[in-house]
C-alpha cells in the first residue's frame, strides 16, 4: 500500500472511530521505518488539501483528515476494483480478446 493511502486510512480510521482530532505523522504506523517517503507524502497531502495541518502544544505539526473533502478522500481510499476507469479497461481488454478469438477462428 502507498504511504499516501496508509496515511489516509490511519487518519479515516481516527476520524470514524470519533478521535478524529489532530495527530502527530510520527504515530502513523509505518512512519518509523520510513519517515522520509512519510515526510514527503504528508507534504503532498496537505498541498493538495486533503488533509490539514496545525502545530500542537509542544510546537510540532498535528494532522488531520480536510472533512469538506471526504468525497476525494474516500475516492483515493477506494480499492482498486472500486475505480470505473480499471473495470472499463478490462471490459474493453475482455472484448478485444473475445473479437481477436472470433475472427482468427
Amino acid at each position: 500500500m502507498s504511504t499516501r493511502r496508509t496515511i489516509l486510512r490511519e487518519l479515516n480510521s481516527r476520524h470514524e472511530n470519533g478521535n478524529g482530532g489532530y495527530t502527530r505523522p510520527g504515530s502513523i504506523s509505518g512512519f518509523d521505518r520510513q519517515p522520509a517517503v512519510f515526510q514527503a507524502a504528508v507534504n503532498a497531502l496537505l498541498q493538495e488539501r486533503l488533509i490539514n495541518g496545525t502545530k500542537d502544544n509542544e510546537g510540532r505539526l498535528a494532522i488531520a483528515l480536510n472533512t469538506q473533502r471526504m468525497s476525494d478522500i474516500q475516492k483515493e481510499l477506494r480499492p482498486w476494483f472500486g475505480r470505473p476507469a480499471i473495470w472499463f479497461a478490462l471490459i474493453v481488454l475482455a472484448g478485444a480478446a473475445a473479437g481477436a478469438l472470433v475472427v482468427f477462428r
